[in-house]
């Protein structure tokens, strides 16, 4: 279109993102969080913004330039946020802000940062912070220079993606009085929690814990703690992992778990609790459903609840094929529509009247927040005004019958300067996981591609989310049935549509995209260039040195390598290095410990060992989370190495 600018790569930095949403106890007035980019300083900055649904205004509140994890009290009257203001602070720092009015106190500054913040009442709360046994987590902590630095391993896993060594830290539980600062920890608590949930009459907490990360893993347990004292009480057993819990009432719960039944494939699902009787009651086993957005996207950087309960009744967004939109869920297990969306709806909350504050984006816009009630639908901020100049590329969705008879959805998004007469090369994008999905959410890599005169097809093979658990399940089978639904969507489109040059055809993609874009190469010579990135190319490497290897593995490839040494070598793209004809970029960051950095390095040194094109770019100081929240610089720097592989083989 005339007068219409297009996509840059470097305009990830003008993106905005919104997010977790929180009514105040009024039900009226809400607080979300709002983050840009500084290119110039390279950094992020966010605030705490209010709002009002009477007349869907916003305003800032805080202007920190690095304030988030927004906690009302249940007065409304105070509200706490984490922050890293001070410049020689040596941790995250807790704030108090009077909502009445006035500026914001210091509280406590902590190494191991705060989660889970939940008011006791008006003076107390309760949190998470990281220590390991025995270690005081109010003493700041000496950093040694690099030369002179041990670390001191005796657990399993002694690495974790976004923070380096462990060195044995964990979650505990602590109680800290706001108004003087004095915290203690709650002992009775034993292992790493993972969330705390107080309940409405503010006298227990739903606690749910991993006791014994060595041995089991993927096991959460749940457990009930009177806070005036007591030891904790279990509910459940061995038959159940939690993964989530809101209170019903002050004597109920929903609990969201699953069995494992099939895995990481395996959909969880909701069981009600009754105090009394302890007893966990499923609801719905038969839904298959997916609670929560697993959709993918680029400029998204913001987190907040997908799970509520207003009057007794659950409320969770949940992904659904491409979109992911929210439901009601009663404690009979009848459950509702509550919001369809034709996006991807990220974080929500609702009031008493039943109106809803979310955000929400679709694949020609980025996170926004939108309000719903009995008189309609209306969207509240436009921070991305910006965009309105620009042309995108709006995907066309279509649906492709596989070889065995199942239907997979896939999308193709046309070149920006799109002439019917023109012929045009193609990137194949391979989404993470391999349980997230593609859909109606925004993806700037896409549009930025598409704005360099390329079509991008993508699609949701086998292995993805929001098709039920045995879709979502390729145990075993990594690189069968998923490679044949990428292929044929493949074929499906060089037949369908005319304009796509067959003999120009990308394929790149991250994390398990990144293992099937190693997998493709190695099993097709159809494509003209490869870019794997965060990749998989070895499951014994892989058990070996990440964080998550030593369970995740033998819970996709089966059992562990040393019983299963076939198995492994079979499913490693390694293996097929010698029939790679494919030019290939690596992309990784050197502290990815989800899929850490020797991954791409040694299916780069066998490539070029064996005399075949590869190059390979690494980001210092980046982890697994490069392309939606690293440096603004390295994320620039990061498309543009895409692009100029695929312009120097597919555009000659």
């Amino acid at each position: 279109m005339v007068g219409l600018k297009k996509i840059r790569l470097e305009d990830v930095h003008r993106y905005s993102a919104v997010g977790d949403v929180n009514f105040l106890p009024n039900g009226k007035e809400f607080l979300f969080v709002h983050k840009t980019i500084d290119r110039e300083n390279n950094k992020y900055l966010s605030n705490i913004w209010s709002g009002d649904l009477s007349t869907c205004k916003v305003t800032q509140l805080t202007r920190g330039d690095k304030d988030g994890s927004p906690v009302v009290d249940p007065e409304g009257k105070s509200l706490l946020f984490t922050s890293r203001r001070e410049k020689d602070a040596k941790g995250t720092e807790l704030y108090l802000l009077k909502l009445g009015g006035g500026e914001s106190r210091l509280v406590k500054t902590l190494k191991g940062g705060f989660s889970s913040i939940s008011w006791v009442d008006e003076e107390n709360i309760l949190f998470t912070t990281k220590a390991a046994p025995g270690e005081n987590p109010e003493k700041p902590v000496e950093e040694e220079p690099v030369e002179k630095r041990t670390y001191v391993i005796d657990k399993i896993p002694f690495v974790s993606n976004g923070s380096g060594f462990t060195e044995n830290r964990i979650s505990q539980l602590y109680r800290l009085n706001v108004a003087t600062g004095k915290m203690k920890p709650l002992e009775a608590v034993k292992g790493d929690v993972q969330s705390v949930e107080i309940s409405p009459d503010r006298k227990r907490a739903a606690i749910i814990v991993k006791e014994d990360a060595e041995r089991r893993p993927r096991w959460n347990n749940l457990y009930i703690l009177d806070l005036k004292g007591g030891s904790p009480e279990r509910i459940g057993d061995d038959s159940i992992s939690v993964y989530a819990c809101v209170w019903a009432s002050c004597d109920e719960l929903f609990v969201l778990g699953t069995d494992l039944a099939k895995g990481f494939p395996t959909n969880p699902y909701f069981n009600f609790v009754d105090l009394e009787s302890k007893e966990m009651k499923p609801l719905r086993r038969d839904l298959d459903l997916y609670f929560g957005n697993s959709l993918n996207s680029d400029v998204r950087g913001l987190s907040g609840k997908s799970l509520r309960v207003k009057n007794g009744k659950l409320y969770s967004i949940i992904t659904s094929g491409p979109d992911s939109t929210i439901v009601s869920m009663d404690k009979t297990g009848e459950v509702e529509d509550v919001m369809l969306s034709d996006g991807s709806i990220d974080c929500f909350d609702i009031n008493d009247s039943g109106d809803l504050v979310y955000t929400k984006m679709t694949p020609v816009q980025p996170l926004e927040l939108f309000c719903s009630k009995a008189t309609g639908t209306k969207k509240i901020t436009n921070f991305n005004s910006w965009m309105k100049g620009y042309q995108l590329s709006a995907p066309e969705s279509f649906k492709v019958q596989a070889s065995d008879g199942v239907v997979v959805d896939g999308w193709i998004m046309k070149p920006v300067d799109f002439d019917e007469k023109g012929r045009y090369p193609a990137v194949v994008e391979i989404h993470g996981g391999p349980k997230t999905a593609y859909g109606n959410g925004y993806m700037h890599e896409f549009q930025a591609l598409a704005a360099s005169g390329y079509a991008v097809v993508y699609c949701n093979p086998r292995g993805s989310s929001g098709y039920g658990t045995d879709f979502a399940d390729i145990r075993g089978h990594y690189g069968e049935r998923d490679f044949d639904d990428i292929m044929e969507v493949l074929e499906f489109v060089v037949n369908e549509y005319d304009f796509i040059d067959e003999e120009r055809l990308g394929v790149t993609g991250g994390s398990y995209g990144g293992f099937m874009t190693n997998w493709i190469v190695g099993h097709t010579d159809v494509f003209k260039a490869a870019v794997s990135q965060r990749s998989i190319s070895s499951w014994i490497s892989f058990f070996g040195t990440t964080d998550i290897g030593y369970y995740f593995a033998p819970d996709q490839i089966g059992d562990d390598f040393f019983q299963n040494l076939e198995g492994y070598l079979h499913q490693s793209p390694l293996t097929y290095a010698p029939n790679v004809e494919t030019p290939i970029l690596f992309i990784h960051s050197l502290e990815d410990y989800r899929c850490w950095v020797p991954e791409a390095m040694q299916f780069f040194t066998v490539l070029r060992y064996l005399g075949k094109e590869a190059r390979m770019v690494l980001f210092p100081g980046e982890n697994h989370e490069l392309s939606r929240g690293g440096m603004p610089v390295h994320r620039e720097k990061r498309l543009k190495a895409i692009v100029e592989w695929f312009d120097t083989h597919l555009k000659k």
